[in-house]
């Protein structure tokens, strides 16, 4: 990875069983008034929570690929004035049985205001950290991992962490951190950390690995180089957590092929994102995405340019 594409991955952290819709006041982990909010649905004989941390904005300049213009005009067309995207953070817990799996666990209190909502929500609803049994990374990133790294320490500590090998090869090279500018490096660590705060519970998977359960891996690389999505299957239905595919769903969905200034190799990010719309169009999967505005699952079709999202109807029954 050159140095120009490494400076564009780490910006990230420089931003500052029952279904149902569950709405309770709370404070922020950042200690930002929030609004606590999650949402259950069924997947055969799963069910898989949203949780939201929050939002983050974000604005044209960080893309590349579109025009300020174009950028405006794609908003507009989802009805979001103003020069920013409200961009969610979402994570997502996995119920299998008598197992609580976590997809990735948040900012915690690594970014600014708006984020850091994670705890406060699981805590409204009654969702002990200390009882989710697994937690799997997508990937390092601050909005992914930041959740484990509590000044209390690691809320999840009764957990163990997967995370797949080319991810935690980039993280702990020690030539990658020595050779990136010095204001960078923390970010190495925050990732280190995280892992470290799992002590022995840590388990290195290859890409695409089998997690038992009906839980997959499914590599997604170019946003970071280990970047996965997680797919759970069960009695016949299918969902896809795909991470951060796409950052800005106005434009993203449209123009798969605009990329992030956080996206490690642009060029592959854009050709795994493409990838997957067209097969999760094709074959109809639900998709839930880290960046999608929550609760964030819904199913992806073709369009006249591009793809759209279609959110999920509300699971009443």
């Amino acid at each position: 990875m050159n140095r120009r594409a490494f400076l564009s991955s780490s910006l990230l952290a420089t931003l500052g069983a029952a279904s149902g819709l569950r709405v309770a006041p709370a404070l922020a982990q950042s200690g930002t008034p929030g609004l606590a909010v999650a949402q259950s649905f069924p997947v055969g004989a799963a069910t898989v929570t949203a949780f939201s941390d929050g939002f983050l904005p974000i604005t044209a300049d960080a893309l590349a690929g579109i025009t300020p213009e174009d950028f405006k005009a794609l908003l507009q067309a989802a009805y979001i004035d103003g020069a920013s995207n409200p961009t969610g953070v979402n994570a997502y817990m996995i119920e299998l049985g008598d197992q609580r799996v976590m997809i990735d666990t948040g900012t915690g209190s690594l970014m600014g205001p708006g984020l850091g909502q994670l705890g406060a929500n699981m805590a409204a609803f009654g969702v002990d950290p200390a009882s989710i049994t697994r937690v799997i990374a997508t990937h390092l990133h601050p909005d992914h991992i930041g959740g484990v790294l509590m000044p209390d320490g690691n809320p999840f500590a009764q957990a163990g962490l997967v995370v797949s090998q080319p991810e935690i090869d980039f993280w702990q090279s020690d030539d990658m951190m020595n050779g990136a500018p010095e204001q960078f490096r923390p970010f190495f660590q925050q990732a280190r950390d995280a892992v470290t705060a799992f002590g022995e519970r840590v388990e290195v998977v290859a890409e695409g690995a089998d997690l038992g359960q009906g839980l997959s891996l499914v590599p997604l690389p170019g946003h970071t180089m280990g970047h996965s999505g997680v797919r759970l299957e069960s009695e016949g239905q299918s969902l896809l957590i795909w991470g951060d595919i796409v950052h800005v769903a106005p434009v993203q969905f449209a123009r798969p092929d605009v990329t992030i200034m956080f996206d490690a190799v642009p060029e592959m990010a854009a050709e795994s994102r493409a990838r997957i719309m067209a097969e999760v169009a094709e074959d109809r999967t639900m998709v839930a995405g880290m960046h999608l505005s929550f609760p964030g699952y819904g199913h992806v079709e073709a369009a006249t340019e591009g793809y759209r999202f279609v959110p999920a109807a509300y699971p009443y029954g």
